[in-house]
């Protein structure tokens, strides 16, 4: 536990205690209304470093400083959370680090690191699986996959694979939360004759261990945030202007009480942007007084504070992230599922869809600061996210004392004697096949042959181990055996199995009275039993390419004959159709599923034009996917809501582009493999991609001539172009204001240096 968690927990119910006498505060905070956040998902605005400009520039130099070629290990210390993992992973991120470092990778490292154990193995295969061994086309990029690859490997073959590897390019590690210097001195010291530039990002809150004098070492210390800099930050959370004058009459205050600590700044920021300015100093008073020792206010007062003052809903759905390992990557879809499974979501009849309500829940959480998204997809939404690590000590207890179970084992079991089954809740072990960051849920123990879970399982069911668990996640564990045991779990609403490799699953499955979610994504499942079909309480049904319906595939007969027609609340589809007869009728069909938000449409066999016409009047459909030809005046037929379009082998021969921009929600757009055949595409300034972020470009083997005209495209942050062979020049690429990045791969020469001409090296990335 670290300076906080430790400051915190004692004094914990204290503290508590105090806020909790004071509830008349937290009535409008009960729970979640209309109108509670102003930011939603800005990318920008929850990324943005407030105070370390200046050393995000020194970071940047010291990695990209052609006169070192040395390698140099940098290391960002400070003994409170002042921002050292936000900075790393902003300058990561960056487009000139990318384009300048040929490989990467990003490692946290576990407070129980220890070298020649299983934890030292998991290290290698993390950063092996960053670091694209194989073309993205050899083998799949799921870290799943690359650990069963490395399955057969020794340590010291693993070891010297990386080593023989990263001799050879130019590559920057980032060793996250560092706690002693044998760890980064046995994985950085093997590298150290690089003479090639490479860089190690190293963050630590233990001075120690930047303090060694090494000549291929330098430290970067970080300070609190000076007044102007502390300012800045709690105005850009609480989200009012600077020029109020209700909200500088308390400027004193709270500078004085959050003295330069980044993380009391944002909650505190967060909680009063909630209320109005009346009860500002009520709420400031209450923090004050919360401070029970002498001397400076502790960051443990601002963590109560924005957890009491947290809507009630949220606070099982906050608590429930520590029972994820510290700092693993949680991923949005694993997580909300999980929240929904145990029944933490609730719902009005306003917003009868769940789903929509958990995003809700997330995005309040993420805006109070409580939740830190660490990945985005290409739209703008998050991938990735998990709590805060000075939060995470804090209320790991916390989660325990609320009847969450946490079990993070660290060897291998073998029985059903060393498993800590508390609740029925979901038990996590932090090893995957001997990796330290994948998890594995539910039982603890070893996934290398699955014959080593069939007997922990059954043994946990016949003692009564569990009391009917309302979630089982195998995510990530190698072909499990499901005892028909399973078959007794009547509260069982959550059975993930992605990614276990399964060949079949029981039929008893279906036959689960509460099952809501099955995820069978990843597995070699083809083939459901009839079950399935019965499952009256089934909402959510991922399958491998089925509220998901992925894989189904229509011939010459009607939808109807799947039952596609009665899944009024199917919220993903993933079809094929082999049948021009069958397309009119499935598009008809399409159009009646009013709660479909995503549809991956594919035409196969015969030529076959894909019909739009019947779904141009659908109100929720917001990311469709369309593989098949489309008729040129039928591209007008698209539905009006959609924030992602994907277009493959539509071959248009009309430029599509005045059509698309005055889709008025589209924020990702990506035209694919032939999907226009045409030599020119103009994006228009009149029909300009209001809310346009991305824009892909491949495959298009006629595109000559690429023009924006001046005001399209206000919104676009990331343009793509890759395999247009024909593609010489464009006009116009310097006039996109929010443009950040230009990715070019496999293209001609020619447009290569025009748009450098056009744009210089700064945002232009080529691969």
């Amino acid at each position: 536990m670290d300076e906080v968690g430790a400051a915190v927990v004692p004094a914990m119910d204290a503290v508590e205690k105090l806020f909790g006498e004071h509830t008349e505060l937290q009535l409008r905070n009960s729970a979640l209304g209309g109108g509670w956040n102003n930011h939603q998902y800005d990318q920008e605005w929850h990324s943005a470093l407030v105070g370390l400009e200046d050393a995000e520039k020194e970071l940047v130099a010291r990695l990209l400083d052609d006169n070192e070629k040395s390698l140099r290990v940098i290391s960002l210390v400070s003994e409170e959370p002042l921002g050292k993992t936000a900075l790393a992973r902003k300058v990561y991120n960056r487009l000139d680090i990318r384009q300048h470092f040929e490989r990467r990778a990003w490692v946290h490292v576990p407070k129980d690191f220890s070298y020649k154990d299983v934890t030292y193995r998991g290290l290698l295969i993390i950063i092996l699986q960053q670091i694209e061994l194989y073309p993205s086309w050899a083998l799949p990029r799921a870290p799943e996959f690359m650990t069963l690859h490395f399955e057969s490997m020794s340590e010291e073959e693993m070891s010297a694979m990386l080593y023989q590897i990263l001799m050879k390019v130019r590559f920057l590690i980032v060793l996250d939360d560092v706690c002693t210097v044998d760890v980064w001195f046995m994985l950085a010291y093997p590298f150290a004759n690089v003479l090639n530039g490479s860089r190690i990002i190293l963050t630590t809150r233990d001075s120690n261990v930047a303090s060694h004098d090494y000549l291929w070492s330098s430290r970067l210390n970080l300070m609190r945030l000076s007044d102007e800099g502390s300012w800045a930050l709690f105005l850009k959370k609480v989200g009012i202007p600077q020029n109020s004058s209700d909200i500088n009459n308390f400027r004193e205050d709270i500078l004085r009480i959050c003295h330069g600590l980044s993380p009391a700044i944002m909650l505190l920021g967060r909680v009063l942007s909630t209320m109005e300015s009346s009860e500002w100093s009520r709420v400031i008073d209450l923090v004050v007084a919360a401070h029970f020792g002498k001397g400076q206010l502790p960051l443990s007062n601002f963590v109560v504070l924005s957890y009491q003052m947290l809507p009630y809903v949220l606070k099982p759905c906050f608590l429930y992230l520590a029972v994820f390992p510290k700092a693993y990557e949680i991923p949005i879809r694993r997580l909300l599922h999980l929240w929904l499974a145990h029944g933490f979501v609730q719902t009005s009849p306003e917003a009868s869809v769940t789903e929509d309500v958990a995003k809700k829940y997330l995005e309040e959480l993420v805006c109070r600061n409580m939740i830190e998204i660490v990945r985005w997809k290409p739209d703008g939404t998050p991938k990735t996210c998990h709590m805060p690590c000075y939060l995470y000590d804090v209320f790991l207890p916390k989660a325990k004392d609320k009847g969450f179970l946490v079990h993070h084992g660290k060897s291998e079991c073998t029985s059903a004697d060393s498993l800590e089954f508390l609740l029925p809740f979901v038990s996590f072990n932090t090893r995957k096949r001997d990796t330290i960051e994948p998890l594995q849920p539910f039982v603890s123990f070893n996934t290398r042959k699955s014959d080593s879970i069939k007997p922990v399982f059954t043994k946990i069911i016949n003692t009564g181990g569990f009391l009917m668990p309302k979630v089982l996640d195998l995510e990530g564990v190698f072909k499990p055996v499901l005892s028909e045991k399973l078959g007794i779990m009547v509260n069982l609403r959550y059975l993930n199995l992605r990614w276990t490799l399964l060949n079949s699953i029981p039929a008893f499955i279906g036959d689960l009275p509460r099952l809501e979610i099955l995820d069978l994504t990843r597995t070699k499942i083809t083939i459901l039993p009839c079950s399935i079909w019965e499952a009256n309480n089934l909402r959510l049904l991922y399958m491998t390419r089925v509220r998901v319906l992925k894989g189904l595939v229509i011939g010459f007969v009607e939808p109807r004959i799947y039952g596609l027609d009665r899944c009024t609340n199917l919220r993903k589809l993933d079809l094929t159709c082999f049948h021009s007869e069958s397309a009119l009728k499935t598009a008809q069909c399409i159009s009646r599923l009013d709660n479909l938000h995503t549809l991956r449409l594919t035409s196969s066999g015969d030529p076959l034009n894909l019909m739009l016409s019947p779904m141009k009047d659908h109100q929720s459909l917001s990311n469709l996917y369309l593989f098949g030809g489309i008729e040129d005046h039928r591209i007008g037929n698209l539905p009006r809501n959609l924030n992602i379009l994907t277009l493959s082998a539509s071959r248009l021969t009309e430029d599509p582009m005045r059509v698309l921009g005055k889709l008025p929600q589209l924020r990702v757009l990506n035209l694919f493999n032939h999907s226009y055949l045409g030599q020119e595409m103009t994006c228009h300034a009149d029909q300009n991609f209001p809310e346009l972020r991305v824009l892909k470009l491949w495959i298009l083997g006629k595109l000559e001539l690429l023009t924006v005209e001046n005001g399209a495209m206000p919104q676009l942050r990331e343009l793509e172009i890759r395999v247009c062979e024909k593609l010489r020049s464009s006009e116009g690429l310097d006039q996109l204001p929010a443009l950040k990045e230009l990715i070019l791969r496999n293209m001609p020469q020619d447009f290569v240096e025009d748009a450098r001409r056009r744009l210089g090296n700064e945002k232009l990335l080529i691969k």
